[in-house]
């Protein structure tokens, strides 16, 4: 019997780039603040959905919305999305089920950064996820090399994003990956000018 991870939301013979471009081409995009709202609540839902089962549908149902209303946004969508496919791996009873939530997150979630490979928010929750992963996944090179790029990118993009969602990136970060003092120190320059805005 072959499982379908995504029987809500997946269209049987329509894959997920398809499936976004359709309705992103057709769904109104999303107005800033609207965008803001929604991507605050979807965090939300995410966060809560690491402790909580019961949130991954409803943040998977949030993510499927800003990716459908918003074009700038699917990548970010789909990488959440991904994500959240691989959270199921840890409230799965049979390894064959972790493995399969695992895997399929994680291909989801390489599609959604190869969408929006410079994003912030997509590198970061790309290379978190991988971070935590068991290293028989073979993910720890991709959590070093997109917190790596969130390094590179943070200056100059920074402002463009959720100033406590990039104080989380940059503590996380400055806590998990070996930065050199110049590095650190800039990092921490970055948050103290976006706290105060």
């Amino acid at each position: 019997m072959k499982i379908n991870f995504y029987p809500v939301f997946q269209p049987k013979r329509v894959g997920w780039k398809t499936f976004f471009l359709l309705f992103g081409v057709f769904a109104a995009p999303l107005s800033a603040a609207e965008a803001d709202s929604l991507l605050a609540q979807a965090r939300l839902l995410y966060y809560e959905s690491i402790k909580d089962k019961s949130k991954i549908e409803p943040a998977i149902a949030l993510f499927v919305k800003i990716g459908e209303s918003d074009a700038r946004l699917q990548g970010r969508a789909q990488t959440y999305i991904g994500s959240l496919t691989a959270v199921r791996a840890k409230f799965a009873f049979w390894p064959h089920q972790k493995w399969k939530w695992a895997k399929n997150g994680l291909r989801f979630m390489d599609g959604g950064l190869a969408l929006a490979p410079d994003d912030i928010e997509s590198l970061f929750i790309h290379g978190t996820t991988c971070y935590y992963l068991p290293k028989f996944f073979g993910r720890s090179d991709d959590a070093q090399r997109h917190l790596r790029e969130i390094v590179r990118l943070l200056p100059e993009h920074a402002s463009n994003y959720d100033p406590e969602m990039i104080a989380n990136v940059i503590n996380f970060i400055v806590a998990k990956i070996k930065l050199s003092e110049e590095e650190r120190e800039h990092l921490m320059m970055i948050n103290t000018r976006l706290a105060k805005k």
